[in-house]
């Protein structure tokens, strides 16, 4: 490395531990909710700074070449002061003294770089729950659009709060794996492929009242063999929060009310005055 050039590549290592870090503490137990342990991320800056401080000073002080133990490019100080650059730099008192000071400050950028990726974790768990509405929401117009096969929309019965109000009801597991399925289908890197356009799902109607390229992208996930199974997915749990309205399932001829009958394999347990004979 060089004086150059290793701050900001500790900064860039610490963003990236702390990001990486963060999603094996996500996908090591429940999406989401579990903050980050620093403690790894403590230990990778102890790793990866005692590195760069030993080659970084071995450069310095002219005991290996750039990019040892490749074949030699460059002396291992004119690499530290010049960064392969003509700036003319050679090793003085001055230059002894300024190299300590720059060594010193490694931890610092190492442990900037990780709050910049913690930071950004932070960030989006405070918008998650407001970015997963606003998906829900414009999925749930998109299925069950105004004037459809059954006139009355999503909108107008409030599907999307149904859902919302579903999730905390059913085992967290569940309802963390369906939020990150929505975050997916809403990517850009999923929108792009099949749209050719680099916009996330919710917003691919420049018109806020179309729903048109977003019907779209829904027919081509469920065009594709391995795609639409997680349409279903969404499908299902959508028209819970659609069907089980009131003026759509009256729509169709039932008058309600609307309440799930007992699987054939539920057996009810003892009464409260106790068993039954």
């Amino acid at each position: 490395m060089s004086f150059l050039l290793d701050p900001p590549a500790l900064l860039i290592i610490g963003f990236l531990i702390a990001r990486i870090n963060y999603l094996s503490v996500i996908f090591r137990n429940r999406f989401f909710t579990r903050g980050a342990s620093k403690r790894y991320v403590l230990y990778g800056g102890i790793i990866f700074v005692l590195l760069f401080w030993a080659y970084s000073s071995l450069l310095y002080l002219g005991v290996i070449d750039f990019p040892w133990p490749f074949p030699r490019w460059f002396g291992g100080t004119d690499w530290m002061l010049n960064s392969g650059l003509p700036l003319g730099l050679t090793r003085s008192s001055t230059s002894d003294a300024a190299a300590w000071i720059i060594f010193a400050t490694y931890p610092f950028w190492y442990y900037l770089g990780s709050e910049l990726g913690f930071a950004g974790h932070r960030l989006f768990a405070r918008q998650r729950i407001a970015e997963r509405d606003r998906i829900l929401s414009e999925l749930s117009r998109t299925l069950f659009p105004r004037g459809g096969a059954i006139p009355t929309g999503a909108d107008q019965v409030d599907t999307a709060g149904a859902v919302r109000d579903l999730l905390p009801k059913i085992p967290s597991e569940f309802a963390d794996g369906f939020t990150m399925l929505l975050f997916v289908f809403d990517s850009r890197f999923l929108v792009f492929p099949f749209t050719g356009r680099w916009s996330r799902f919710v917003d691919l109607d420049r018109d806020p009242a179309s729903t048109e390229e977003k019907r779209k992208y829904v027919d081509a996930w469920e065009a594709n063999p391995y795609l639409v199974t997680v349409v279903q997915i969404m499908r299902v749990i959508m028209g819970f929060g659609y069907f089980t309205k009131k003026p759509v399932y009256q729509e169709f001829g039932f008058n309600g009310p609307l309440e799930p009958s007992d699987p054939p394999w539920y057996v009810p347990g003892p009464t409260a005055g106790g068993p039954s004979t």
